[in-house]
């Protein structure tokens, strides 16, 4: 059996532009849906900075918006946990004490790790508790199943992790799943090139990419296929990042990440031809290529669970029949079954690699 994990990244944009009710809860809400057509758990990674934020400015977004971003959201947590979906932890650590003026979200750039926030271990520690504890609060209205024992990171920025790793054991997380092999990101701060493997998984204790037989998590990566930069320039990609939902502010910042300007042909062939990981993204790849990526990924070669785990953006869920044509694909194969990461890190707990999940 090949189990598979829908994942998607519960958030606005990474520079706090965008809508909650247009890039959170209307698409989340589709998302869901269709997953349940086929009894498929999606497994939802809430950024819980974004929420704090939302719910400590709750009147002047009341006031300026017209609605409680932060009452939306709740309501939707609750919502999906009932009909079964899954809810972990992800964090952006540039919102964590962002100030709202003006209509403008004013986040902390230069903070883009856990581990830069604080100077102690301690500090960590008690951070990723509190954290988890205002998930753990709205889970308990809805489920007594559900369990927050996995975490990925904004921006996949895991790295240097030192103090990030042992706040999540001490703070009963089974499961990491920020990395990507073959991405490096020098401003992030982060680089997966010699992860150990594309679809994994390892075991950690003190680098996301350095396996550690006897360390207390498992990373599980997001699965991706090497390939090269203009691969990237699908239909769906680029409807996905550059669609009139998405805020002109934010198409600039991409556009300037990308380094896209005006250039002789040499040097666009020499970027269009740079080797990129493509990730297992059923929001910027069709569902053709994701099913055929899915049934070619290698098995593991040791007891470690057969799991292949995929990712999506609130954001960025436009086209619903795409994620249908997927999830038709996916239950036409015998050998293939969703689960959440709840199922998956409850499996891991009672030391069952090999996965007997009888429950999604």
């Amino acid at each position: 059996m090949r189990y598979l994990v829908l994942t998607v990244d519960y958030e606005i944009f990474g520079n706090g532009t965008g809508d909650v009710r247009q890039h959170i809860i209307d698409p989340t809400e589709r998302m869901a849906r269709i997953c349940q057509q086929y009894d498929f758990p999606l497994t939802v990674f809430f950024e819980a900075e974004e929420y704090v934020a939302f719910r400590e400015n709750a009147a002047r977004l009341r006031k300026d918006l017209g609605y409680d971003p932060a009452a939306l959201i709740r309501q939707q947590i609750v919502s999906l946990l009932r009909q079964g979906h899954d809810v972990q932890l992800h964090l952006h650590p540039e919102w964590y004490g962002a100030r709202y003026e003006a209509g403008t979200w004013l986040l902390h750039p230069g903070k883009k790790t856990v581990d830069s926030l604080f100077e102690t271990q301690a500090e960590v520690t008690n951070y990723i508790a509190s954290r988890k504890a205002l998930i753990d609060e709205i889970v308990a209205q809805a489920s007594s199943l559900q369990q927050v024992r996995a975490y990925r990171a904004g921006a996949f920025s895991a790295q240097p992790g030192q103090k990030l790793l042992p706040a999540l054991s001490e703070n009963g997380f089974i499961i990491e799943s920020s990395v990507v092999k073959g991405l490096h990101n020098a401003g992030q701060g982060f680089d997966y090139k010699s992860a150990p493997s594309s679809k994994g998984p390892w075991r950690i204790s003190q680098d996301v990419i350095r396996e550690d037989p006897t360390g207390p998590l498992w990373e599980f990566p997001i699965y991706s296929v090497m390939g090269r930069r203009f691969q990237q320039l699908t239909f769906d990609r680029l409807r996905a990042k550059f669609s009139r939902t998405v805020p002109r502010e934010k198409q600039r910042e991409l556009i300037a990440q990308l380094g896209i300007r005006p250039r002789n042909p040499l040097s666009l062939l020499k970027f269009l031809w740079q080797p990129v990981p493509l990730k297992l993204d059923y929001h910027n790849i069709s569902a053709k290529k994701l099913m055929r990526w899915i049934n070619n990924a290698p098995k593991p070669a040791d007891r470690s669970p057969d799991v292949v785990t995929l990712i999506g953006h609130t954001k960025e869920h436009i086209d619903d029949r795409e994620l249908g044509k997927l999830l038709r694909g996916i239950a036409r194969e015998s050998d293939f079954k969703v689960i959440s990461l709840t199922a998956l890190a409850k499996s891991l707990a009672t030391k069952d690699v090999n996965l007997a999940v009888t429950q999604a």
